[in-house]
Parts: C-alpha cells; sequence; structure tokens
C-alpha cells in the first residue's frame, strides 16, 4: 500500500460513524464477519457518486 493509499484509509478509519451508518455497520459486520470499521468504509464506498466516462457528442 503506498503512501496515499495509507493516509486515505487512516482518515477514513478515524471518520466518526453516525447512528444510522453505524447502526448498518454493525449489522453487516456481523452478518459477514468483519470489523465494523471495514464494513462502514465499504457502505460509503458503495453510496459514493461514481462519475460517467460517457461521452456526449
Amino acid at each position: 500500500m503506498g503512501r496515499k493509499a495509507k493516509r486515505k484509509a487512516k482518515q477514513v478509519a478515524e471518520t466518526p460513524l453516525d447512528a444510522a451508518l453505524g447502526a448498518e455497520a454493525a449489522y453487516y459486520a456481523r452478518k459477514v464477519g468483519i470489523t465494523i470499521d471495514e464494513a462502514a468504509k465499504i457502505i460509503r464506498e458503495a453510496a459514493a457518486p461514481k462519475l460517467s466516462m460517457v461521452r456526449k457528442e
């Protein structure tokens, strides 16, 4: 893992969870068998808007 990836991972892990995200992450973590922080990271990545590379001509 490079420097930027480590720094970004630390920033994501240090941000506090709000109540809804914490509850969802805890449920998902129990079901899948991962930590709550890992589950929260997955949920945040899934909710992030994806940019489209479609060119309009």
